[in-house]
This record gives structure tokens, sequence and C-alpha cells, in this order.
């Protein structure tokens, strides 16, 4: 499996080659879903993933130049596929789970669906309130479950910074909470 074979079967692929492009699918695909998966932590979208980048290969064999190694171009493209959901889709795709902790920290009380609606609604402006800097440290730890470690990595901070932003953000958001928690406290009295 060396790298001269790789460009020589991604050639083949740019000559319209399908079955080396099946070659270089079936040598990489599992690899590379495990490392989509180290970003993304759900199996599904680790798929998704790895599956967008072969396709894209495919769809755009004929103007793809590789100056590096297949295999390093292909974990490039998984890698760049991978922080581009967290940074775009995961923010949409937000839950109640995904703010727990700040649920448990302000000791919310359980209470109907609308109430949790909008509980809900006031969790995400208490989130999107948040500096832009906590907001995007916040969202990648919650959303994306990556350690601070990895936040740190990605974002060129030091660890001790993400730790630092993480506590700012939940400060912030428990004291944007508490008027919502005490509201609730006087109600259920």
């Amino acid at each position: 499996m060396s790298s001269d074979n790789d460009l020589l079967l991604f050639q083949q692929v740019k000559s319209n080659d399908f079955s080396a492009y099946e070659v270089i699918f079936k040598r990489y695909y599992k690899e590379l879903y495990r490392f989509a998966f180290t970003y993304v932590r759900d199996g599904t979208i680790a798929e998704e993933m790895a599956q967008e980048v072969f396709l894209y290969m495919w769809e755009k064999r004929g103007n793809i130049e590789i100056q590096t190694t297949l295999k390093t171009y292909l974990y490039s493209a998984v890698k760049n596929k991978c922080l581009n959901y967290i940074k775009l889709e995961l923010p949409k795709q937000q839950s109640m789970a995904d703010v727990s902790e700040v649920m448990l920290s302000v000791s919310m009380p359980k209470k109907d669906e609308g109430e949790n609606e909008r509980l809900k609604k006031y969790i995400h402006s208490a989130i999107d309130a948040l500096p832009k800097k906590c907001r995007k440290i916040f969202m990648l730890s919650r959303n994306a479950g990556m350690t601070y470690e990895e936040i740190a990595e990605e974002l060129d901070l030091s660890k001790k910074t993400v730790e630092n932003q993480m506590g700012i953000a939940l400060k912030k958001l428990r004291e944007s909470l508490d008027h919502v928690y005490k509201h609730y406290k006087e109600h259920m009295s």
C-alpha cells in the first residue's frame, strides 16, 4: 500500500476507472470513518462525512490535484468535512440534551411540554448571548463532545484558556437562567 501505488490508482480514477475507485474506497473507508468518528462522535454522521468525501472525490476526479499522498488528501478532506459540520450544522441541531449540565446546575423543576419549550427558548437565548469565543467553545464541548484538549488544538488555544472560557460560559448561563429558576420556584410553592 505505498503512496506511489495510491497515486497511480488515483490517476486511474481520474481516467474514469471505477474499479480503481472501489480499491481506494475499500482501502480507506473504514479508517476514515473511525477518524471522522473522533470528531463528530456519532456513527451515522461519521459515515456521512467519509461517504461525502468519497462521493466528492468521484464527482470531481478530473479537477482534483493531489500535492501530497492520497491518504493525506483523504484525511484532510474528512477532517475539513467534520470541522465544517461541527461549526455549521451542530448549532442548528441543538437540543435540550446539549445543555443538560446547565439545566442541572440551575435545578429546574420538570414541567409540562409547553413550559419545557419555553425553557428551551430561554436556554438557546442564553447561549446565543454568550460572548463569541465562549459560545464557540461551549458548542464544541457540548454539541460536538470534544474534549478541552481537542478544542484547544482545534482553535489554537491553550487548554487553560479553554477551561477558563468554559467556566465563564457556564457562569454566565447560570446567571442568565437564574431568574427563570426563581420564577418556576415561586410558581411551585
